[in-house]
């Protein structure tokens, strides 16, 4: 799946979430996985709402974390990459 920037993505139904701290765990009930995310990765998990695009899911991180280093835009393109693969996202 090509993403980028101006890609929404949209979870899958059937991934259930639990907020901790600053991170959150996810299950996947058809496959029964279960993945833990860092702040910036449960962050960006919050947002794959169909409702904003890969570029306004950095925007947000950035507001949120004030990252020292620049590359949030390609950093949140990798995040959401990987929750493709996992098969957590709508196709």
């Amino acid at each position: 799946m090509e993403i980028s920037e101006n890609f929404v993505p949209v979870t899958k139904e059937c991934v259930e979430l639990e907020e901790l701290d600053d991170s959150c765990i996810l299950y996947d009930t058809e496959k029964e996985e279960v993945y833990s995310l860092n702040s910036t990765a449960a962050s960006a998990w919050i947002c794959c709402d169909g409702k904003h695009s890969i570029k306004e899911i950095a925007d947000v991180v950035e507001k949120c974390f004030k990252p020292k280093s620049k590359p949030v835009l390609r950093d949140i393109i990798q995040i959401i990459k990987d929750f493709s693969k996992k098969g957590l996202l709508s196709p």
